[in-house]
């Protein structure tokens, strides 16, 4: 199936009526090292450190928290990588077979998630539904086992974006240094 593009970054409706989710939301991967992911993907590789999450640990992952940290991409989308607060599950979350929370996230807006989820309900595929607060957003496993998030953005996302763009390296050093509170987002 394909699809034709009008301008970067925007794509028309596919065949059968399906549109295409907008672009790449973000790439969610682990890191050890938040600083020299950090370096690497700011000043070697270019993309800024555009927003830094300080969230609690889902439910049977550990007790304490998870720090993300959002590298831009020039279309908007983010390559994010994660570390936990707690070394023993750091340590079980980093390895060579990829855990759970590994996916890949494509922005969608509100009428193609639920169009999505009709789909993937109708054909059984295992989904669930988490609304972070920030985003909300439909995970489905593909064929492969791959967990595949359809993201919809707060409608000031925009400006919530910009706002955290401003704290995001005195988030990130807040984290490093042991301070876990959960992010509000910045509000103008």
């Amino acid at each position: 199936m394909s699809s034709t593009l009008k301008e970067s970054g925007t794509a028309t409706e596919a065949q059968h009526g399906i549109r295409p989710p907008a672009r790449m939301h973000h790439n969610n991967f682990y890191t050890s090292d938040l600083e020299a992911t950090r370096h690497f993907y700011e000043d070697i590789a270019g993309l800024p450190l555009r927003t830094f999450w300080i969230e609690p640990v889902p439910e049977g992952q550990g007790s304490e928290f998870i720090g993300h940290a959002f590298f831009g991409l020039a279309d908007g989308g983010f390559m994010a990588f994660m570390n936990y607060s707690e070394a023993a599950v750091q340590a079980t979350m980093v390895g060579t077979e990829q855990p759970p929370s590994v996916h890949v996230a494509l922005k969608v807006d509100d009428e193609q998630q639920q169009e999505i989820r009709k789909r993937v309900e109708a054909d059984g595929y295992e989904h669930f539904y988490i609304d972070h607060g920030v985003l909300r957003s439909l995970y489905v496993f593909d064929p492969n086992r791959l967990l595949v998030e359809f993201a919809v953005d707060p409608d000031d996302h925009e400006e919530m974006y910009r706002l955290e763009t401003e704290r995001a390296h005195q988030m990130m050093r807040r984290y490093i240094a042991g301070d876990h509170t959960p992010t509000t987002p910045a509000k103008s």
